[in-house]
């Protein structure tokens, strides 16, 4: 493997020895200085270059449904940073190769620094503390007052080295001397802002197809633990029925007891490239949104001995024909086979709505939200008009046959309003994939596979 040095000079790795390979390894440490200072500081910047105007809206952390609105205060860093453009994010982001989420992020993390921990910045602008570290102090401190966060900055500074375990402990002083209100919460810092449910999905590098989630809990500790309690009782039935599964994967089994005796299941399956299913309501019994399996796979597999084929699982990706089988078995009570939607199906309306068939087919087509790096599901996705509908003179009922599948695309909340408000324009392209621009002529190539950008 050859490597450049910093004399630009070639080198084979493997030609090195000890000595050297250390003198390597330590110059790429002070690399990783200064690129993580260069990140913040074009962070830092692209925030200076994108203040908010006066009557326009800010950047905000918030969902896309308070979003909608356009009429936000709000601020991306801690108490004392200045707000930034609306859609600011979503620029920055595309052009870093992150998500909206890490743009956010880093956003938040440099202003923070810049105007909350000035003296760790320094310390970062001297090379002397790592961009990454600072960051982790800048989120940690993010819920604290400006006053409480420059006593922590200055208490800080006074030692030139510091570990994880002192940042905790100064942290655990600014929360006892600036927000006793906190200490009084056996849980620290979490208080009721904080409570939320979040499932996650993890089909990535680090995940597995194994239809196996993660739902993670912040909410009131005696709600919390009675929840637990009926969990614990729902695992140790399981036991006396005959169930072998350790305790854990009984408890975790007993969910989906608790959530089918409750009626809050609604699964359906579909085959091949199914379609959307209605289910009539039952007086009593609550509807959510469910599962939706769609499979992408051969009728041998879905019904051959393979266990290790693989079936498309909508949100979860890549799950294992034996986890589908299972859950079939499981709950084939509520599960139904839709008709298969044919996505190649060509068709227009004279109307702003697509039918049914037609959102369920572009959504399907494309399985999540198209704007550069975004992997939002396109299940809960606006469903754009390429071409902006046009409603011709006076709003009358424009050109016919403009809401056709070639002419739709799904756009999650925020990047719809982003390619409605904010100058961002994008054709589809006959292979499928989508190319974009911004209003500063950068463009991108968006893919089924992921977003590559041109220039």
């Amino acid at each position: 493997m050859i490597e450049i040095d910093a004399t630009h000079t070639p080198y084979e790795i493997s030609d090195l020895d000890a000595g050297c390979l250390l003198a390597v390894i330590s110059e790429g440490r002070h690399s990783a200085l200064v690129l993580g200072r260069q990140q913040l500081r074009l962070a830092h910047q692209w925030c200076v270059v994108n203040p908010v105007v006066p009557g326009g809206s800010a950047a905000s952390w918030c969902d896309d449904a308070a979003f909608a609105s356009l009429d936000l205060d709000d601020f991306l860093g801690g108490e004392g940073t200045p707000a930034v453009a609306a859609f600011a994010a979503e620029e920055f982001a595309a052009a870093s190769g992150i998500s909206r989420y890490a743009a956010l992020s880093l956003l938040a993390d440099a202003l923070d620094l810049h105007h909350r921990l000035p003296l760790l910045w320094a310390q970062v602008e001297l090379l002397e503390v790592p961009g990454w570290k600072a960051r982790r102090v800048a989120e940690l401190t993010r819920k604290l007052s400006r006053k409480a966060a420059a006593w922590f900055d200055r208490t800080l500074a006074d030692g030139e080295r510091y570990g994880w375990p002192t940042v905790e402990r100064v942290l655990a002083m600014a929360v006892a001397k600036f927000h006793p209100e906190l200490v009084r919460d056996k849980n620290g810092p979490l208080t009721k802002a904080d409570w939320d449910v979040q499932l996650n999905h993890r089909y990535g590098p680090e995940g597995s197809a194994s239809g196996t989630s993660t739902l993670d809990v912040v909410g009131d500790s005696l709600d919390l633990a009675r929840f637990h309690d009926l969990v614990c009782d729902e695992a140790e039935k399981l036991k006396r029925a005959g169930d072998t599964d350790t305790l854990g994967q009984r408890k975790a089994k007993a969910l989906g007891s608790i959530a089918e005796a409750q009626g809050t299941l609604d699964f359906d399956a579909a085959g091949d490239t199914g379609g959307a299913a209605s289910e009539p309501a039952v007086p009593g019994r609550r509807h959510g949104r469910g599962l939706r399996v769609f499979v992408h796979t051969t009728l041998a597999d879905l019904f051959g001995t393979n266990d290790l084929a693989l079936a498309d699982a909508d949100r979860l990706g890549p799950i294992l024909i034996e986890q589908l089988t299972d859950w079939l078995k499981r709950h084939g009570s509520i599960a139904s086979i839709t008709p298969v939607i044919d996505l190649n199906r060509a068709g227009s309306v004279d109307r702003h709505d697509p039918p049914a068939w037609m959102a369920e087919q572009v959504r399907l087509r494309d399985q999540h939200c198209v704007f550069p790096h975004c992997t939002r599901s396109s299940a809960d996705a606006d469903l754009d008009h390429i071409d902006p509908y046009d409603t011709g003179p006076n709003e009358l009922r424009g050109p016919p046959g403009q809401t056709n599948p070639e002419n739709l695309a799904p756009l999650c909340r925020r990047h719809h309003l982003a390619k409605t408000f904010a100058g961002w324009r994008y054709v589809r392209n006959r292979d499928g994939t989508y190319t974009w621009s911004n209003k500063h002529g950068q463009t991108w190539l968006v893919t089924a596979l992921g977003t590559i950008q041109l220039d």
